[in-house]
């Protein structure tokens, strides 16, 4: 079949190549006729939207983003370990400057961007767009590529990206995520997150968790979906299949109605047709329960409901795993089996932990075979594409947040147990997790107390702009609460999961201003401390930037006894002696990577 488009495009091509054989000479037609050619040139398959530029990327035009700390809202209740950050700030120019200090590290992303539900619950250039924006859906895409790739900058090799989404733009948003993240597996799954929102004529009751993860990634156990205590024996029958197909698992087993010990196995439906003890049709062969000898009764291949199947082992196999204790018997408790006893084996997997000693064995029963086994833990890494818990539900992240507040101060939280399955699932002991739109702050307080359950020491860097003080009344207040155990008003929360907190806000310095360099060093601490997690205490760690600061910790020396890093500029060196007094700590050169691309833009250096 032809591709219309395409022929379209041709003739499109064979005018335009006409009219610049008549306007040789005319440089704006031919300026035209290139932007024209580009156009149609343009990609034709995937996601294609209007784009749109915000303000705030309009300002890193004029002005250079910075943070500057705010020191009141620092929280240090672990002095000896590193520091979580919240960010104060539209969050494209916290990605900017953490391009610039975590590029490649962070280990896990976790979003809740604006949804775009019509209800102007987003904002693009200090407007809220709702349904009547033409461009809605295109702004929202401008809005997200952007920050997606700086996600894609942040994300470590091995790291995995999380985003939830409504049913409005996850479409858009999985289009999105593939462009940019091609290299990666990119999955959605749905999550019931209420028992019904009417919308029309539907009733929506779920939204969809979007990841972007490595094509080799690994889940760890999630508490709803493995990792639990449970028997390592399982049933042996096999309804899936029947006597016609697999006829070599159809036989009786004979047990002691004393000692309920296998005492033997009968011969097989198979066995039985080749040595022509039975020479109807499969499907008509009957289960005689009377063939079992005195003292014993007869087990067949029935299923719970009822249903003829088959065993899952074949006889010769049946008799050696119950040699081996793999085996257990029990009284038959379903009232439409007929069978008297039930019948369990243990599945490769187990024999495999119990073979290299990860199952223990702590001795068999008594008068039987059968092993007694210590506790069984199911592995369950792989993260299911339907998550239909009730912890999930949006209700309960309000219902905690009022608990944790006495009101209801922001819409809509994401329930904190959701937020821990996704990070237990998707972090290590140690990662490093970003939010970027961290909202009421559930990310923070999920990692705290993920650390608290598994013994962890995940770090968070937390994203929020300050629109009407979120950031202010709501995210760090959570936090602060969540660590210290009081609510603001000094009432018992919880026991507290101490750590340690810097607030920072972004800042600007203008690009034309007179003393850049300057201005720019002002705002170097911050750097150091949100790239290495540590303060500048002028103790411990000690920041250097010029030969005047190293002349007077050489001389003032013997009054620093607990130094651990100085942090020095890239222009200072140290006299013979300066390095022989800092031998014994370890010295960090500032890396160039802060402002230097900043600096040479506008023609300046350090």
């Amino acid at each position: 079949m032809s591709n219309l488009s395409q022929k379209k495009r041709q003739r499109m091509f064979e005018m335009l190549a006409r009219i610049r054989e008549e306007h040789r000479g005319d440089d704006e037609t031919l300026s035209a006729i290139n932007e024209i050619e580009n156009e149609l040139n343009a990609k034709k398959y995937g996601l294609v939207w209007e784009e749109h530029e915000e303000a705030v990327n309009v300002q890193m035009r004029t002005h250079i983003p910075v943070f500057t700390e705010d020191t009141d809202k620092e929280i240090i209740n672990l002095p000896e370990q590193d520091y979580n950050f919240l960010l104060e700030g539209d969050n494209l120019h916290s990605l900017y400057l953490l391009e610039k200090t975590h590029r490649g590290r962070i280990d896990v992303i976790y979003i809740d961007p604006p949804y775009n539900t019509k209800n102007k619950d987003f904002v693009y250039d200090d407007c809220k767009i709702g349904e009547d924006d033409g461009f809605r859906h295109s702004k929202w895409i401008s809005f997200m590529n952007i920050r997606l790739k700086k996600a894609k900058q942040l994300i470590s090799k091995n790291g995995v990206i999380v985003i939830s989404i409504g049913y409005q733009e996850v479409h858009n948003l999985m289009l999105l995520c593939q462009e940019i993240f091609d290299n990666r597996q990119i999955m959605c799954v749905t999550v019931q997150t209420s028992g019904g929102k009417p919308n029309g004529c539907f009733n929506i009751t779920h939204e969809y968790l979007v990841f972007i993860a490595p094509n080799n990634f690994i889940a760890n156990t999630m508490s709803f979906n493995g990792g639990v205590a449970r028997s390592p024996f399982e049933g042996l029958t096999l309804s899936t299949f029947d006597k016609t197909n697999r006829p070599g698992q159809v036989y009786p087993i004979f047990i002691d109605n004393t000692t309920m010990n296998i005492v033997s196995i009968g011969k097989s439906l198979t066995e039985r047709v080749n040595d022509g003890n039975y020479t109807g049709e499969l499907k008509n062969f009957v289960y005689d329960y009377s063939e079992a000898p005195d003292g014993t009764s007869a087990l067949w291949p029935v299923s719970s409901k009822g249903a003829e199947c088959v065993w899952r082992l074949i006889p010769t196999r049946l008799k050696h795993d119950w040699e081996k204790g793999y085996i257990k018997i029990t009284e038959n408790r379903s009232k439409v089996n007929p069978n008297k006893y039930s019948v369990q084996y243990l599945p490769e997997g187990v024999i495999s932990k119990i073979e290299n000693g990860e199952l223990e064995v702590v001795g068999k029963e008594e008068g039987m075979p059968t092993l007694i086994l210590g506790e069984n833990r199911t592995v369950g890494s792989d993260i299911p594409t339907i998550w239909t818990e009730k912890e999930f539900f949006t209700n309960k992240g309000s219902t905690a947040l009022k608990n944790l507040f006495g009101d209801k101060r922001f819409s809509y939280p994401k329930p904190l147990e959701l937020i821990l399955e996704i990070l237990r699932a998707v972090s290590k002991s140690d990662s490093i997790i970003l939010d970027f739109f961290a909202g009421s702050g559930t990310t923070a307080q999920a990692i705290l107390e993920l650390n608290q359950q598994d013994g962890g020491n995940r770090k968070f860097i937390l994203c929020t702009n300050n629109e009407n003080n979120i950031c202010t009344d709501v995210t760090y207040p959570r936090i602060k609460t969540v660590i210290s155990g009081k609510r603001q008003d000094d009432s018992i929360y919880s026991d507290g999961i101490p750590t340690n907190l810097k607030y920072y806000r972004t800042d600007f310095v203008a690009r034309d201003c007179e003393y850049l360099s300057d201005e720019l060093l002002e705002h170097i601490a911050e750097m150091i401390q949100l790239e290495n997690g540590v303060k500048i205490d002028g103790s411990q760690y000690i920041m250097l930037l010029d030969e005047q600061d190293a002349d007077e910790l050489a001389e003032n020396w013997e009054n620093y006894s607990d130094v651990k890093t100085i942090y020095v500029a890239n222009d200072v060196l140290f006299t013979t002696e300066q390095a022989k007094i800092f031998a014994n700590v370890d010295i960090k050169t500032i890396p160039d990577y802060y402002f230097e691309f900043d600096l040479r833009q506008e023609g300046e250096s350090w």
